[in-house]
């Protein structure tokens, strides 16, 4: 039965339509493959620097000569692109060129870890575990637009741990095994998900783009469109909301791990080893930090929430977190308090003056930082001054890019993102960000912020952080229904002599408090639980059965308008995951003081 005319029509369009998806997803592949290449050779620079004295040369700058001549070859292509599109190539072609191009790489990672794992440092194989998934966990977000692509990196790369783990036979290697295949299925399952939702909001926003043009004379149908479309972006803010949450959680859970084995180890060479665990962990959680964090502010899922904010207590805040940093470099960091009152977000403004601190620090080698504040007319001027290596001024106008480095061999290459962010930021905030500099001489980055009204009357000035001190006798609840989470929580906190008790949810929670004779000194609970439950739930449970203000923390993998507003109607700190184990110490001491 042949199709009749309007089945035949019906077939051309979805077959153009299905053209035009596909045209979008290769646009997006080659748009982040700069991206993309520079967190890959990142990654290998990384397991080169952790392996450099545990694996016999030859073998380990072979493969990395193979992974930079992958990856040089993928760059040319994406630099190709950027002068003249996909025009000079097929979109079949381009999507097939950059799949065997994932493949490659998925290979050399998959293979690298067969061929160079150190069987008699167990270490030094955690570390390399650690930060392949670290790498295919970041790589997710950028290839999973397209399937084959995705597939062909992401099964070459991990199933090679799995088998090499599972044919050890020994009851350690069989759990390890599990577990990393249980990675293995989420990251693959979050891709897949990711590329369903992509797919469905790009026909959806194609759809809606040839409506516009056909019924732009009829109000009923450009309307609906117009629904269609909001429907669809506030479904993408909620997919990166959940993808933060689903995909820092397992990051989380190895930062604890690994701060609670450093607490635990004596012997100086375990201690170094477990110092490079912990050096690659923060890495990766930076790196893929920054990633998420793009993502979301192109994407619009983040907005700034300005409200009267007193400078005084931020400002204390950043001299005491990045004091020892300072100090280590033989640097003088120099925090002048103000009184100034702004007006801005108060999460946003500091996620920008940390990363201005971070990278002023990272590219000074002698001399200091000053932070200060200054009136100029109706607004307030923040500076972040350095004596580092300057930047030449026809370099200025390119260090807000992603990834650009300023030729200079010192400069770290594992970082490239911080000031892309802050440019994002500033932006999204309307703080005009300006930037001086003298090569050799240093640099000043300056943030102009308005003032408040005078009818705004100043908040109170927190005092300085206190010193850090002992948890002993201090009991602490845990409230997360993942048990990763829960038991590196519990080796965390009763390494620093906390009494802990762990509860899986809401209800679990309740049976383990009905129990107790004593008040919490503090609750610790993540902000999503299983069952439609929230950690705000299991606050409000814990203070019904106690009364009184219990001290609570909430531990959330996204900051959303809403849990924000959750947090601070309790009165409760939000911490982003993942948690660092330094400020979550510095956060539950000064809580437990006050």
């Amino acid at each position: 039965m042949r199709p009749t005319a309007p089945d035949s029509a019906l077939q051309a369009d979805q077959a153009e339509l299905n053209a035009l998806v596909m045209a979008e997803q290769a646009h997006m592949l080659y748009s982040q493959l700069i991206v993309s290449v520079t967190g890959t050779m990142a990654g290998a620079g990384l397991l080169v620097a952790t392996l450099a004295k545990v694996v016999e040369p030859l073998t380990l700058w072979s493969w990395f000569m193979l992974m930079c001549a992958n990856q040089g070859w993928r760059l040319f292509l994406g630099v190709r692109f950027r002068r003249s599109g996909l025009d000079r190539m097929s979109v079949d072609r381009a999507l097939a060129v950059w799949a065997i191009g994932s493949g490659i790489s998925g290979v050399l990672w998959g293979s690298g870890y067969l061929l160079m794992s150190p069987a008699d440092s167990p270490l030094h194989l955690a570390i390399m575990t650690i930060l392949i998934f670290g790498v295919a966990a970041g790589a997710t977000p950028l290839i999973a637009s397209h399937v084959p692509s995705f597939y062909a990196f992401i099964l070459p790369a991990l199933l090679p741990i799995v088998a090499r783990n599972a044919l050890e036979a020994d009851k350690l290697h069989i759990i390890l095994a599990f577990v990393c295949l249980v990675v293995t299925l989420g990251i693959l399952s979050f891709g897949r998900k990711y590329n369903q939702l992509l797919t469905e909001s790009l026909r959806s926003r194609l759809q809606n783009e040839a409506l516009a043009v056909q019924l732009a004379a009829q109000n009923r149908e450009l309307e609906q469109a117009r629904n269609t479309a909001e429907m669809a972006s506030r479904a993408k803010t909620r997919f990166f909301a959940a993808a933060s949450h689903d995909l820092r959680q397992p990051l989380h859970a190895m930062g604890l791990f690994a701060a609670a084995l450093a607490d635990r180890a004596h012997d100086p060479e375990i201690r170094h080893l477990v110092g490079n665990i912990n050096a690659s962990v923060d890495a990766l959680e930076s790196l893929f930090n920054e990633l998420l964090d793009i993502s979301k502010i192109d994407a619009g899922a983040i907005r700034p929430r300005n409200e009267p904010l007193p400078l005084r207590p931020l400002l204390d805040r950043l001299r005491t977190d990045f004091a020892a940093e300072a100090s280590v470099k033989g640097l003088q960091l120099r925090v002048r308090p103000s009184d100034a009152i702004v007006c801005s977000d108060p999460l946003l403004l500091e996620r920008v003056l940390r990363n201005l601190i971070d990278n002023a620090i990272r590219y000074t080698r002698s001399g200091g930082i000053l932070v200060g504040v200054r009136r100029r007319a109706d607004n307030w001027r923040i500076e972040v001054r350095d004596t580092g290596i300057g930047i030449a001024p026809d370099q200025i106008g390119r260090v807000f890019d992603e990834f650009y480095q300023i030729g200079n061999a010192e400069r770290d290459r594992r970082r490239g993102l911080g000031l892309s962010i802050v440019r994002r930021l500033a932006d999204l905030l309307g703080h005009p960000l300006t930037l001086r500099s003298r090569l050799d001489r240093g640099t000043v980055f300056a943030l102009e912020l308005p003032a408040l009204c005078a009818n705004h009357l100043a908040e109170r000035v927190g005092d300085p952080l206190p010193a850090l001190t002992g948890f002993y006798g201090r009991l602490i609840v845990i409230v997360d229904d993942e048990e990763s989470v829960r038991e590196s929580m519990h080796s965390l906190l009763t390494g620093w002599g906390a009494e802990v008790i762990l509860c899986g949810g809401v209800a679990d929670k309740v049976l383990s408090i009905a129990r107790l004779q004593r008040r919490p000194d503090i609750v610790i609970a993540d902000y999503r639980l299983s069952g439609g439950t929230t950690g705000i739930d299991a606050i409000r449970g814990v203070r019904a059965r106690f009364g009184g203000q219990v001290p609570a923390v909430i531990v959330t993998g996204s900051t959303t308008a809403q849990i924000a507003g959750e947090a601070q109607a309790l009165g409760c700190p939000l911490l982003l995951k993942p948690v660092m184990p330094a400020k979550l110490r510095s956060l539950l001491n000064a809580m437990l003081q006050e």
